[in-house]
């Protein structure tokens, strides 16, 4: 046990992508992507660069596993003064950047004037260099070369209502199972299967050879990875002069990193040690999102082992989980300044999971469920951010203390409902002891720990854009935009409307799923995972890799702007084909103005029933709208041949999406941003409080539909003193609703608009802009705004 005050919180490394995407305000650009002294890496590039032009003619799973191994064996490490778990894949101020993924982008960024100070010249040189040896084939290339002239008028945001993401993977190692074997036991898995494939000689068993020879070349490198820190420890301790804590600290380093994560952890610092090695690789491996640990389900034995013991207590475990804390927040990526208009303020989207049941549904939480909160409260970083699922079992204690860290105004935790998401997860065909298993990765991502769920390339679809086709089937020439639906003016009813919707989304969909499979099949042939793939189930066991099979529900797409479609149809129904005040002629004309000289019209259509009132006439609306959407989502089919589903991971592409979809049936302006989330009311037009709120996304069938988001922003004074136990019924009204989901921003207007004019002065405030933590700073003027127009709720 070490016993010596850090503050900790002064060595945090803050790698935040800032929003400058075009569209946005030129003061935004000014100011860089990152903060000061924040770098691109350059030993990744450099490293895989090397393997690759020494693994030329070996077959690509064996060259990814080299790779993985060169990298490993030749990077630099360090071990900082402070730390207990060690682990970097560059120097800390640096950015993760996959230059075999895309590189395009990132050579315009830093020859920018947002990216001038990303490297400086020499770096800047030698990372032409390798730029030149990947054109033609990182997978962006590939995957630009390999579509065809049909399909690319679709991969442009400006001309479609989806986006398409070509690297927007997750997916949840097996812990539970590697902690317990460790990686040796994975190796030993790997050679009895080898061994079998080598007696038994199956069809493909040239591949199935390959693949196991990469599980093992990765495995082992990873050991030795650890052992490199084990042996740096031991030769640092050596010094004379060397300060008699930090002496301390190296040799406890040498020891842990000697077992982990080649054997077993014992202790609750060696298994801390052991998961960051873990996923730091894949980092490494693989430009990786999200964590989706179910941490206390996994961690709480071990620290109530080692409590039992006497070799811990429980400063000295608060002390660790924040040592781990920072080492999570060096993980930050290159973000492209498209990209920000996506995921602006944030660094990885690193999401870990609290709470929930075991297999049989009995509560899981335990004293590590509290330490975790607790470290989020001391730090206040933006990563990893926390979901805690709810249950019939889970403690008040525990809601309690969840109220008093988004009191605090972290932006999380985000709440789960079990009640909603284990039966959904259940539609989606997993089992039940697999859905009680359920954790979180990014946003509201739903996976299965251990299993083959990866987030595959079906990336996102602006609906209000698809809405607009269905208003627009033709553009000024005559010619079809999506599908050939009828001229909008011949439309009856609110039926009409419906079906030229639905069938605009299908038409965009199905193009859609065909990026997806021409995407996946270039993944499948060109960018293998060996090492991820030995650590979920299935891979070993069949000697495949993950990219050749995937889980039952395994490809989702994100939807935005869902509300605005609601609200849109409602207002069409309610003053068009009801009331009659307006035709669909005259509606259309002073959307295509943008409102300009028809601002009765806008009036009349911003008044119409809004979503989030408890109004039946147009919550009713949203359900139908919700259902038949992911009604058509699941008739499109993915690479394996799975249903796709929607998602509710908005990020804050509703910002975004905004920027690029004209003046909508509902009253909103063209570039405006879109509601906020998937069960959320468009900002600002939920006018009768919280309950109301409440009331109106319980009437979605989430379990017919997809995993929602929910956003909600109060008054700090409502989580506090006499209003607390109010705001705790509200949750528990929330959870026996059966809405899967919801977060809160709790911060006043007043703090807000202060951070925007004196940004120096709120350098740590914190917001939640979707299903993320953001530094208010780091985020443009634009979605600034667009935070401080959320209803500030009350009670």
């Amino acid at each position: 046990m070490i016993e010596e005050s850090i503050d900790l919180k002064s060595k945090l490394v803050v790698k935040a992508v800032r929003n400058i995407r075009a569209g946005f305000k030129k003061e935004d650009a000014s100011r860089g992507m990152y903060r000061e002294g924040i770098k691109v890496d350059t030993h990744r590039s450099r490293l895989i660069t090397e393997s690759y032009k020494m693994t030329e003619g070996e077959p690509i799973t064996i060259r990814r596993a080299k790779f993985l191994d060169h990298y490993l064996s030749n990077l630099p490490i360090n071990i900082q003064p402070w730390e207990r778990i060690v682990g970097n894949f560059s120097d800390r101020e640096r950015l993760y950047f996959p230059i075999d993924m895309n590189w395009r982008s990132v050579k315009r960024l830093i020859n920018s004037r947002e990216g001038e100070t990303l490297l400086n010249d020499a770096e800047r040189a030698e990372m032409e260099e390798h730029f030149k040896y990947w054109e033609g084939k990182s997978i962006n290339d590939k995957s630009k070369s390999f579509i065809g002239d049909q399909l690319k008028k679709y991969t442009k945001v400006g001309n479609t209502p989806f986006f398409w993401s070509q690297w927007s993977e997750l997916g949840v190692p097996n812990y539970e199972k590697l902690l317990d074997k460790g990686l040796e036991g994975l190796i030993k898995e790997a050679e009895d299967k080898l061994e079998e494939v080598e007696t038994e000689v199956p069809n493909d068993y040239v591949e199935q050879k390959e693949f196991l020879l990469s599980v093992l070349i990765s495995l082992k490198a990873v050991i030795k990875f650890a052992s490199r820190y084990s042996n740096h420890a031991i030769d640092l301790a050596k010094n004379e002069n060397i300060e008699e804590g930090f002496k301390k600290r190296l040799i406890e380093i040498a020891e842990t990193c000697k077992r982990v994560p080649k054997h077993p952890p014992r202790t609750f610092l060696e298994a801390l040690q052991f998961f960051y090695f873990i996923h730091l690789v894949r980092y490494i491996e693989y430009s990786t999102l999200g964590i989706g640990i179910r941490f206390d389900k996994i961690f709480g034995p071990y620290y109530e082992n080692d409590l039992t013991m006497g070799n811990i207590n429980r400063s000295e475990a608060l002390e660790l989980l924040q040592m781990l804390w920072l080492k999570v927040n060096e993980l930050g990526l290159v973000y492209s300044p498209t990209l920000t208009g996506i995921y602006a303020g944030v660094s990885s989207l690193q999401a870990l999971m609290l709470g929930g049941t075991d297999s049989e549904g009995k509560d899981i939480s335990n004293d590590v469920t509290y330490l975790v909160l607790e470290t989020a409260l001391s730090l206040r970083t933006i990563e990893p951010t926390i979901g805690i699922r709810i249950h019939d079992g889970t403690p008040d204690k525990l809601l309690e203390k969840a109220i008093d860290v988004m009191h605090a105004g972290l932006g999380y935790p985000s709440l789960f409902n079990d009640s909603s998401l284990i039966p959904l997860l259940q539609r989606w065909k997993v089992p039940l002891k697999d859905a009680r298993n359920y954790s979180i990765s990014g946003c509201v991502y739903l996976e299965i720990p251990g299993k083959n769920m990866i987030r595959r390339g079906l990336g996102g679809v602006v609906l209000p854009l698809v809405l607009y086709m269905a208003l627009h089937p033709r553009n000024s020439a005559g010619e079809l935009r999506g599908a050939d639906t009828p001229d909008p003016r011949t439309f009856k009813s609110i039926d009409d409307i419906m079906d030229a919707y639905l069938k605009q989304l299908k038409f965009f969909m199905e193009h859609n799923g065909k990026l997806e499979r021409a995407n996946n099949s270039l993944y499948e042939k060109y960018l293998p995972r060996p090492y991820y793939s030995a650590l979920i189930d299935g891979c070993i066991e069949n000697a495949q890799d993950c990219r050749k099979f995937a889980y039952p529900c395994s490809s989702i797409c994100i939807i935005i702007g869902i509300t605005n479609v609601a609200d849109s149809l409602a207002a069409i129904k309610k003053l068009v084909f009801e009331d009659k005040k307006l035709s669909m002629e005259d509606l259309i004309a002073a959307m295509d103005k943008n409102w300009k000289k028809h601002e009765h019209i806008r009036q009349l259509m911003l008044n119409a029933p809004k979503y989030g009132n408890d109004d039946d006439y147009v919550d009713l609306i949203m359900n139908r709208v919700q259902i038949e959407t992911e009604a058509v989502m699941e008739s499109c089919t993915d690479y394996f041949g799975n249903p796709c589903h929607g998602d509710g991971s908005g990020l804050s592409g509703t910002y975004g999406g905004g920027l690029i979809t004209p003046a909508t049936p509902d009253g909103r302006y063209a570039g405006e941003p879109l509601a906020d989330s998937t069960l959320a009311p468009m900002v600002g037009r939920d006018k009768e409080g919280p309950t109301a709120v409440l009331n109106s996304a319980a009437k979605v069938d989430t379990v017919q539909s997809y995993n929602h988001l929910l956003n909600q922003r109060f008054l700090p004074g409502y989580l506090e003193g006499a209003h607390k136990p109010m705001f705790l019924s509200y949750l528990k009204a929330w959870k026996e609703l059966g809405i899967p989901h919801i977060q809160f921003n709790v911060v006043d207007n007043e703090t807000l608009r202060d951070a925007m004019a004196h940004p120096e002065k709120h350098p740590d405030l914190l917001v939640r802009v979707a299903g993320y933590s953001a530094y208010f700073v780091d985020l443009s003027k634009g979605l600034q705004k667009f935070i401080i127009e959320r209803n500030e709720q009350h009670f």
